[in-house]
This record gives structure tokens, C-alpha cells and sequence, in this order.
């Protein structure tokens, strides 16, 4: 007998959802978003941008959110005014100096009063004299897309040129996308080429925002665990801006069938890969850890490169699944910019009994990536579930679905 199909409600998109606030928040007129992220992450940054909007206090508090951090970094050193941008012990550990080192050289002037090169910071507002910006975005596109947005508040825009090689390239054209539909425009021009982006204000009626494929990469998973069940995503659009829709080929190569629609995804397990899986995730590294505990929990052989950038997130991801993945017995070698995966037995209920709770190390995707694996044995604990709110504050609800088939 054919199972029924579950239905699984997915998060709107965090990133497309941060980028249009801000331009919402660059806008005279107002741009109504529908179907706002409910993320943590998301809701700070409105209350903040609220905040600015209004006057109010100076002292910016982004919490747990770098996204949230680097794009107020670089409006708030184009807004007149004093502030101070801090957040939670956690953020004031990511990577800021690219980006503070990159508004400095424009003339802004931004104080570390901890550890330089990281929040939390004071910042005096200014206008650039000569808004042309060299960004290194070898450890974040985030750092490149808070500036090509800040810069069209500039009066005489501005001009970004990238060195190094981006990393998460695609959240750089997904920036570039948002910013042609606001109605700011930018050419890219010039040798080495940079964006030239005009003063704009963003004009847009309505948007809506799409649903989130960094958060479908974990029911891609959980589905690869549970043979024959058929699941589906509704709001997966075919032409995503989205990087992460490349979640489509990755799980069709480890053993899904994929079935997209125009506005949906149909996934069933049929047959896991046999052979050894191979990846670069230069591009989009946070589908890494979904992707690494799907491999291993199949007992699939795998070499994951590019995956160098994971060292800089809300943790180590690298160093977060190596030692999480050994307590399920994977010995995981990471060699600078490549994680392989040894081949051995599937992980079974009785072997995930054995494992003792999972550390999520304060990260949310951590978190969903071993909480997948409740649909193997439901008893599995997470050490912090609610970290998943950051991004997912439904994932153990909507994860409940498929549980409830074990």
C-alpha cells in the first residue's frame, strides 16, 4: 500500500528576507514584504532597523546574528551619528576585521573596544570622500553584500571591488539579484573588474519571499533515511535565487528521487549511492553538515572539499561535526580544506542508542543536521535544541512528522 505523502512547512528564506529589509529600510516609500522570515535572526534585524529608523538609541545589539552584524556595520558607518554595534559572546568571536579594515581605509572611523578585528565596536558616521571599497571575501560574502547594499545610500555611490576569491559566491548574485528588483542600480566594470553602484533609493510595491533551501538541505536528509516515504516541500521554487537549491543534485547523486515543480519539491528515498560521493562546497558550505551526517549515517564514503570557510561560522563546523560524528563512530579526517569520510556500517537505532547526547556546540545548523538523525532512533537528545530558532524555530515540529513513523 502506497504511503500517504507528508507535508513539511518550511521557514521563508533568512537571507533573502535580511536583504530586502534593508532595502525596505533604505526606501522612502516603504516595500511590503509578505511571508517575512520567523527566524531569530530576521525578527533582530527589523527591531534594529526599526530602532535606527526612529532615532532612538545608538547602541545596536545583533545578538547572535552576523548577517545582522556585517550589514548594520557598514550602514551604520555611512549614517550620521555615533553608535555602538555589540552582540552575544558568540558573535563577538566571528570575523569582522575584513570588513572594519575595508570601512576604515574609506575614512570611517570604527573603534574595537575589545579584541580588534571583532565586535563589539564604536562607530562615528560619515560620507566617504572616495566611496571606492577593496573587500576580501575569502572568509564571508556577507562582508560584499553589506557594502554593495550600503553603498547606494551613499550620494555618490559607491564602487566595491572584490580581491581574493569569494566564498558563498552565490549570496553575492543572490545581493546583486534583490538590489536589480529594488530598482538600485550597478554595472561591473573596470580592470580588475569592481560594481559600480549608484545612489539609489530601492522602490518595489511588494515582495514575497520564497522559501528556505538551507532549511529544506535537513529533510533532504531525514527523507534519505526512511525508504519509501514520501515527502514534500511546498514553496521550493524551481528558479530559486537561492544557492542551496543545489541541494537537488547533491541528494539525487546520494540517492533521492527529486521531483521539482514550479513551487514545490516531491522527495522519496529510493536507493542509497553505492559508491563514494565527491563535492566542492566552495560555493555553498552550509549545506556541509546535513550532507556529512546523511554520508555517514549511510555509511557512505565521501570527500567534501571546499569546506575551509565552515571554520568561521556560529562555530567550528568542521571541527563540531568531527568530534560529533566520532561519538557515532566516524572517524572524520579534515585536511585544510577538505573533510573525508570513511565507508562503514549505517547507523541503526541501537547504534545511536550508544551514542549519548549531541553536543550541538551552539549552532543551529549542527543542531538540525544530528537532530535528522531522530528519525533513525527518536531518543536521540540534543544537548541545546532550541539553538535551531536562529533559523528554524518550527524544525522539531515540522521533524515530528517523520519521527512519528519510526
Amino acid at each position: 500500500m502506497e504511503l500517504e505523502t507528508i507535508q513539511i512547512t518550511l521557514p521563508s528564506s533568512k537571507s533573502l528576507s535580511n536583504r530586502w529589509l534593508m532595502l525596505d529600510y533604505m526606501s522612502r516609500t516603504g516595500i511590503k514584504i509578505k511571508n517575512l522570515s520567523s527566524s531569530n535572526d530576521t525578527q533582530q534585524l527589523a527591531r534594529l532597523l526599526h530602532q535606527l529608523k526612529g532615532g532612538r538609541r545608538h547602541n545596536f545589539d545583533c545578538r547572535d546574528a552576523a548577517t545582522v552584524a556585517r550589514f548594520l556595520l557598514a550602514l551604520l558607518s555611512f549614517s550620521p551619528g555615533n553608535h555602538t554595534l555589540t552582540g552575544s559572546p558568540q558573535l563577538c568571536k566571528r570575523p569582522m576585521k575584513a570588513l572594519i579594515d575595508a570601512l576604515r581605509a574609506l575614512g570611517c572611523v570604527i573603534e574595537c573596544t575589545g579584541e580588534e578585528g571583532y565586535l563589539p565596536v564604536k562607530i562615528e558616521g560619515v560620507t566617504p570622500a572616495t566611496p571606492r571599497i577593496t573587500i576580501d571575501c575569502s572568509i564571508s560574502s556577507q562582508f560584499a553584500s553589506a557594502l554593495l547594499i550600503a553603498s547606494a545610500s551613499l550620494p555618490q555611490g559607491g564602487v566595491v571591488e572584490l580581491i581574493g576569491a569569494p566564498v558563498s559566491e552565490p549570496y553575492i548574485a543572490m545581493t546583486l539579484k534583490v538590489m536589480e528588483q529594488a530598482k538600485v542600480n550597478w554595472c561591473l566594470k573596470g580592470v580588475p573588474p569592481a560594481y559600480y553602484v549608484e545612489h539609489s533609493i530601492p522602490q518595489c510595491d511588494v515582495v514575497s519571499i520564497e522559501k528556505d533551501w538551507s532549511s529544506a538541505a535537513f529533510f533532504f536528509e531525514a527523507v534519505s533515511f526512511l525508504p519509501g516515504v514520501p515527502v514534500r516541500l511546498p514553496g521550493l521554487v524551481r528558479e530559486s535565487l537561492q544557492g542551496d537549491r543545489v541541494v537537488r543534485e547533491i541528494f539525487t547523486t546520494l540517492g533521492l528521487s527529486v521531483n521539482q515543480g514550479e513551487q514545490s519539491v516531491e522527495l522519496k528515498c529510493e536507493k542509497a549511492l553505492t559508491g563514494t560521493f565527491e563535492w566542492n562546497f566552495t560555493e555553498t558550505p552550509d549545506i556541509v553538515p546535513p550532507v556529512a551526517v546523511t554520508c555517514a549515517a549511510l555509511g557512505i564514503e565521501a570527500r567534501l572539499e571546499g569546506v575551509s570557510a565552515l571554520r568561521y561560522k556560529e562555530s567550528d563546523r568542521l571541527e563540531s561535526l568531527r568530534t560529533e560524528l566520532k561519538k557515532l563512530g566516524r572517524e572524520v579526517l579534515i585536511d585544510d580544506d577538505c573533510m573525508t569520510i570513511p565507508a562503514g556500517d549505517p547507523f541503526t537505532k541501537e547504534s545511536l542508542a550508544k551514542a549519548g547526547t549531541i553536543d550541538a556546540h551552539g549552532d543551529h545548523r549542527i543542531a538540525m543536521a544530528f537532530g535528522a538523525l531522530k528519525v533513525i532512533n527518536p531518543d536521540l537528545q540534543i544537548d541545546t535544541p532550541d539553538v535551531v530558532a536562529k533559523s528554524f524555530p518550527d524544525f522539531w515540529k515540522m521533524l515530528d512528522r517523520l519521527t512519528a513513523l519510526v
